[in-house]
């Protein structure tokens, strides 16, 4: 009679084992999708950074800043869906100021870039901007080649 309550008991003891090891084995693979994700908005996140940084230190847009006026630094950019918060853009030595449009509002600032347009695809992405306060804006697009974006096209223009 021992014996077999013994061996009852390994085997509930082994089968709680495995149970467990699955169990693990489950949420190990639900924490690499969750890393996986969040890795891939991180990633997602740095390329608009590194794309819209690139846009914003395009050499034929640098007059529209007017950095000499001391009034317009920090450069600012309306907060928009691709353009967030978490974003670190600079300009002259200083961190991009990402404003939503009731920030601007209550701060009484004119003087900011609107990124109208960035379609990221796979290897190219297509812009635009304007900077209503100096009437002036910018489109082109980005090139990716061995990993890094290049501009390829681009234009500036006044009203």
């Amino acid at each position: 009679m021992n014996k077999i309550i013994g061996i009852i008991l390994t085997i509930t003891l082994l089968i709680s084992c495995k149970n467990s090891e699955k169990t693990e084995t489950e949420n190990n693979s639900d924490s690499e999708i969750k890393l996986t994700q969040t890795e891939l908005i991180k990633s997602e996140s740095n390329q608009t950074e590194l794309i819209a940084q690139k846009i914003l230190d395009l050499p034929k847009l640098q007059w529209i800043y007017h950095p000499e006026v001391k009034e317009r630094l920090p450069v600012k950019v309306l907060e928009s869906e691709l353009i967030d918060k978490s974003l670190n853009l600079n300009k002259f030595g200083q961190k991009v100021r990402i404003l939503s449009m009731l920030e601007l509002e209550n701060e009484g600032i004119k003087d900011f870039v609107i990124f109208d347009k960035i379609k990221i695809g796979k290897d190219t992405t297509d812009f635009e901007l304007h900077y209503k306060i100096e009437g002036a804006g910018c489109s082109g697009k980005l090139l990716k080649e061995n990993g890094e974006w290049k501009v390829i096209d681009y234009s500036v223009w006044e009203n």
